[in-house]
């Protein structure tokens, strides 16, 4: 019986040479570098777009902040007209006493509401009541009338990010007071910083004048009217990421579109303060006066 034997069916069993692993091994370094680039590329311009992304919301957030305020600010000048101050209300604390006048409100409207100050007291700083205060829970009783202060502070370099050059940049704050909105002094020191904006080079509120046809960075030159504000343009000039320079200029309408004077006076002769209209959703009707206690926080 002859020996069981198995032939190779192989020609060639010496394997691969080493120029051939030398090859391989070059083609798969070429195709992982390849592909180490790709992914850090993608991952370079997702961070770049989150960055740019999130200085986007955050400037949006803070015009919707701002238009939010502004369209809702508390005046019944619009409706209605001063009330001439008597000697008999020289100790009214809300009348048009000199000792006064530097406080929080700026004496009654005709039908005894009171007039609340608007106040700049430069460029970059604004003072006035609105009725856009945020509600911390729902239906809650707590008052949507709020003092707000819009002002600058200066940015605080991020520990985390040493090579971020801050100085000369400012952060722009939004203070509020919605407790005690009847006292005739404010303090604004006690009041929380919310963070609106960083990064801002300058920031300037002007106010329409109607005798002038023009924009003006101070209240005084309104006069009579300084306490009445139906339009007023803010200019924001910031640096972005990359160090460059950005800019918004955006001209804001107290209570528009829901009035309109020059529309209100052709359709209701004057009268009515939202020219024959409905009041806007969460606006209180002109016809009831604002009071004291009106706005005071129920607990």
């Amino acid at each position: 019986m002859e020996p069981f034997s198995v032939q190779s069916t192989f020609k060639n069993n010496n394997g691969f040479t080493l120029f051939e692993v030398m090859v391989a091994i070059t083609i798969l370094a070429f195709i992982s570098f390849s592909t180490y680039r790709m992914i850090d590329s993608n991952t370079d311009t997702k961070d770049r777009v989150t960055k740019e992304d999130s200085a986007t919301v955050q400037t949006l957030t803070a015009i919707g902040r701002l238009d939010s305020d502004f369209t809702q600010m508390v005046n019944p000048l619009f409706s209605r007209s001063k009330l001439a101050p008597s000697a008999a209300a020289t100790n009214d604390v809300y009348a048009d006493a000199p000792s006064t006048a530097n406080g929080s409100f700026d004496g009654k409207a005709d039908n005894g509401e009171l007039i609340p100050q608007f106040k700049s007291e430069d460029k970059s700083t604004i003072v006035f009541l609105t009725q856009a205060n945020r509600r911390k829970m729902a239906d809650s009783k707590e008052s949507r009338f709020a003092w707000v202060k819009y002002s600058l502070s200066n940015m605080e370099a991020d520990p985390e990010n040493p090579d971020d050059k801050v100085s000369g940049l400012y952060s722009l704050v939004r203070q509020t007071i919605s407790t005690d909105i009847y006292n005739t002094t404010l303090n604004w020191d006690e009041a929380k910083n919310q963070l609106v904006m960083d990064r801002i080079k300058s920031l300037e509120f002007s106010f329409w004048d109607e005798r002038t046809k023009k924009f003006t960075t101070s209240l005084q030159e309104l006069n009579e009217n300084k306490n009445l504000i139906r339009s007023l343009k803010v200019v924001i000039v910031w640096m972005d990421a990359d160090n460059n320079e950005q800019k918004i200029d955006k001209v804001f309408r107290v209570m528009y579109p829901y009035f309109n004077a020059k529309k209100d006076a052709l359709n209701s002769g004057g009268t009515g303060a939202y020219g024959g209209g409905v009041a806007p959703p969460g606006t209180s009707d002109p016809s009831t006066p604002l009071q004291p206690g009106d706005g005071e926080v129920v607990q």
